[in-house]
């Protein structure tokens, strides 16, 4: 009689850990003169936006003219929006006619 031996596997599972990918959420374009603000709505707070730092042009590159214009981008904050605006006052109004956040 033959006897089948069964071998049990023995399977090694590695858990990556989650990279934090970066995903496109909109864009914003601002009018001419106006400042991106940051607004936490957790903390009632307003604030500038924090731009990620760009890579600088070459000096080879601008000698030959290859001067393209960089997009800025932002890291999105949780509970935060973003707006546009000439300076805080206007933010506010923004807020109070579009959002409905009276507690600034």
């Amino acid at each position: 009689m033959e006897e089948k031996i069964h071998k049990d596997r023995i399977e090694e599972v590695k858990q990556e850990a989650h990279h934090n990918q970066k995903e496109f959420l909109g864009s914003v374009r601002p009018r001419k003169n106006h400042t991106l603000f940051e607004v936490n709505l957790e903390t009632n707070t307003i604030e500038k936006a924090v731009f990620d730092a760009l890579p600088a042009i070459s000096f080879e590159d601008a000698a030959k003219g290859n001067l393209t214009a960089k997009k800025c981008k932002i890291t999105k904050k949780p509970n935060c929006i973003y707006i546009s605006a000439l300076n805080k006052k206007n933010v506010i109004k923004i807020l109070e006619r579009n959002f409905n956040v009276t507690q600034f």
